[in-house]
């Protein structure tokens, strides 16, 4: 299998490389990342399977001399986004020309190159907040078939990628998957993520701050899970079905932040109790996602996987060993959500 990765130095792409990179099948990766304050520059797998151009994937008709040399790439997984939702409230401008003109651009090449049979499929990695806020949704449960009632800019932009790919395949017979994923969560998530805010604040015994009275509900899934769920749709060659894809976890987010407080306080010196401070509530922020993953299931097999304690755990783990141990001062943080 060859791969055409975008945003792979992203916090799921990097996860979905390395897992690739474990698979003896894997016979080479070309990671575009553009390289934004939210990448890993860190993530320097030393392989010779894998090579990293730094660029917008807009551009990439114009640059990529690997894609020119390369002869064929099985499938192309973007994960390529701005995702922060917070960002997106205050510039979405910012989102308009990534997420859609850039991806716009990019859609084209992908049509040009499949054509031209230079790719297979296009898996495409979209999230469940397209769906918008479940509370104001008839439904109990989102599935394949609900309606896009995007909240954020953020959100929007993603919709926007999803309705463009529809198209693409109407018009041009584009072969592809979009995979809308629950919220993701493990190492190397960036700072500005929920999960990460928390254990960082916690490891620096400040108060955790919480959007409003902390009810908002999210499902969780463990980045290793996701990577595996993600290579088992780019290895069907004639599958283009869209599919929902979470483990099921569902957790209020003050619950989460005692849930994970304990855990910290078992391995650092902290005291018995967090200290919660409720801020301002987050302008248009959605109160539940709830994803029917059914249709996943009954397509793919099952595959070993780390639960939600378990993938708790070794995510903490890995803030606590990596930073706190180190002398790199741990940032001021606001929370956020997001899974990119």
């Amino acid at each position: 299998m060859n791969y055409l990765v975008t945003g792979g130095l992203g916090f799921i792409g990097s996860h979905f490389i390395e897992h690739l990179l474990n698979r003896s099948e894997t016979q080479s990766i070309l990671n575009i990342d553009k390289g934004s304050y939210a990448a890993n520059k860190n993530f320097r797998p030393a392989d010779y399977r894998y090579k990293c151009l730094i660029e917008d994937i807009g551009n990439i008709n114009k640059k990529c001399d690997l894609i020119k040399e390369a002869s064929h790439f099985d499938v192309v997984i973007n994960f390529a986004s701005h995702s922060h939702v917070d960002n997106s409230l205050e510039n979405p401008l910012s989102f308009l020309d990534n997420n859609i003109n850039s991806f716009f651009k990019f859609l084209e090449v992908c049509c040009a190159w499949q054509k031209a049979g230079k790719i297979g499929k296009l898996v495409h990695i979209s999230t469940d907040e397209v769906y918008g806020d479940l509370t104001d949704s008839s439904k109990s449960v989102f599935d394949e078939e609900s309606p896009l009632r995007p909240s954020s800019p953020y959100s929007s932009s993603k919709a926007a990628q999803e309705m463009f790919i529809h198209s693409f395949r109407k018009t041009y017979n584009l072969k592809a998957n979009i995979l809308r994923l629950s919220n993701n969560f493990g190492p190397r998530q960036h700072f500005e993520k929920f999960i990460p805010t928390i254990i960082l604040h916690a490891l620096k015994n400040e108060s955790i701050p919480i959007y409003g009275d902390g009810s908002q509900e999210r499902e969780w899934m463990y980045v290793e899970n996701c990577v595996k769920y993600i290579t088992q749709i780019c290895h069907r060659e004639t599958n283009f079905e869209d599919y929902c894809i979470s483990d099921g976890t569902s957790v209020e987010n003050l619950h989460m932040a005692y849930t994970i407080y304990n855990i910290v306080k078992r391995i650092a010196n902290l005291p018995s109790a967090p200290i919660i401070e409720h801020v301002k509530d987050r302008l248009g922020h959605d109160k539940s996602y709830k994803l029917n993953c059914e249709k996943f299931k009954k397509d793919f097999q099952p595959c070993d996987h780390f639960n939600f304690n378990q993938g708790l755990r070794k995510t903490v783990d890995h803030f606590f060993y990596n930073f706190l141990k180190s002398e790199v001062p741990l940032p001021h943080l606001a929370v956020t959500e997001g899974s990119f």
